[in-house]
């Protein structure tokens, strides 16, 4: 688990707080320009807004009060839907106090939620006992487009079903509501699977798990690591970073480790005297190797 006390790094000890904090705000900064927004509705229109709003909201609460990697990847899904409302909101009623103000949180909520800290701290929610479980970043490949698409047949029919549930077109909008429901469940098991990639410190050494690169994770022994640090421009090690953006750290083998790479008809077995991987935050890798014993270089 992640150290704590005055010894601990300042991020440590701020940990999930920011985001806690803006998040318990929601009601304060955006539910008054949702309330201006849903004044003028009528029949059921409003009341099932409101109750998916505070469902949003009150599951969001939970999710940074019990930190954990599904905890997490129910946290990406929700955040943005906060701006979404937001700037609809403004479209609708206008740029008044109560949707600037709406729009100035949203854009709060989104930083503190995505960043890599936040992810740090919810991710190893899910260690044990003396674990330390750190995020990796996401392939580059991923971050533009097809994210995004899949955050929208995550939520958007499952959400445009329940607007047509609301104004009464209810086969069209039940149909659409099923729909919703499949394309939530397969769009939640494939994000999900970014909050799942992770290095995992444990008293044998480090473990590291990243099924999007390797068909099973695999122990780094302690007393097997040559050395960790920062990866140069023209490393030659397995490079199990997919493209991902940020600093790249190499972990060297004193003899070659077998490991099973995604990709190809048959995975087999190859040996690697090292590999190279991209964690959300290198410094916090880089403290936490070098306090279980690790050679830093």
């Amino acid at each position: 688990m992640a150290r704590s006390g005055p010894t601990a790094p300042l991020a440590d000890r701020i940990g999930l707080w920011p985001a806690r904090v803006v998040w318990a705000s929601l009601p304060l900064t955006v539910a008054p320009a949702l309330d201006a927004w849903l004044a003028d509705t009528t029949g059921a229109t409003g009341w099932i807004s409101a109750i998916c709003g505070w469902a949003v909201w009150f599951t969001g609460l939970i999710a940074l009060a019990v930190p954990s990697t599904i905890a997490l990847t129910a946290l990406r899904i929700l955040a943005p839907l906060v701006p979404v409302a937001a700037v609809t909101a403004i479209a609708d009623v206008g740029a008044t106090t109560p949707t600037v103000v709406a729009l100035i949180a949203s854009a709060a909520v989104i930083g503190a939620v995505f960043q890599p800290v936040t992810g740090d701290a919810m991710v190893n929610g899910s260690a044990y006992g003396s674990e330390r479980r750190l995020a990796l970043r996401p392939p580059a490949a991923l971050l533009v487009g097809p994210l995004q698409l899949t955050w929208l047949l995550t939520v958007g029919p499952l959400v445009g079903g329940v607007a047509l549930l609301a104004t009464e077109r209810r086969i069209i909008g039940a149909v659409l509501t099923v729909v919703g429901l499949a394309t939530a469940w397969f769009g939640a098991r494939s994000l999900h699977q970014l909050a799942r990639r992770w290095l995992v410190f444990v008293p044998a050494g480090v473990v590291l798990h990243d099924r999007a690169q390797l068909v099973e994770p695999i122990l780094l022994k302690r007393t097997a690591i040559e050395r960790l640090g920062p990866a140069p421009a023209d490393t030659e090690v397995t490079d199990l970073t997919g493209s991902a953006l940020g600093l790249a750290l190499r972990a060297e083998f004193r003899d070659p480790v077998e490991l099973v790479r995604r990709g190809g008809a048959r995975p087999a077995p190859t040996p690697a005297d090292g590999v190279i991987f991209t964690p959300s935050l290198p410094g916090r890798v880089l403290t936490e190797a070098r306090i279980r014993g690790i050679k830093i270089a």
